[in-house]
């Protein structure tokens, strides 16, 4: 399995959750696990997904991300299990 965080932040408004989720689906990658949280007006998002059957690469997948992010008017990144670990080792 190859797990990857993605981060999602944003002005909250329907149709987020949506996108990047059917942006998964059209991709074979799985949501492993979701955590929300919504402040006023604000939305703050992190998914665990499992990359392994992904046919891309990771430049491609946030490039994509990317995309999902401009069209519903949030910041979507992925960044590699091993790489935010070490950024939030104390």
């Amino acid at each position: 399995m190859s797990r990857t965080i993605v981060t999602l932040v944003g002005k909250d408004h329907v149709g987020i959750i949506a996108a990047v989720c059917n942006y998964f689906a059209e991709n074979d990658i799985n949501i492993l696990d979701i955590k929300q949280t919504t402040v006023q007006d604000y939305i703050n998002m992190i998914l665990i997904v499992d990359t392994s059957n992904y046919k891309g690469g990771f430049d491609t997948l946030n490039a994509g991300l990317e995309k999902v992010g401009e069209k519903v008017g949030c910041i979507i990144k992925a960044t590699h299990e091993d790489v935010f670990e070490m950024m939030h080792r104390i």
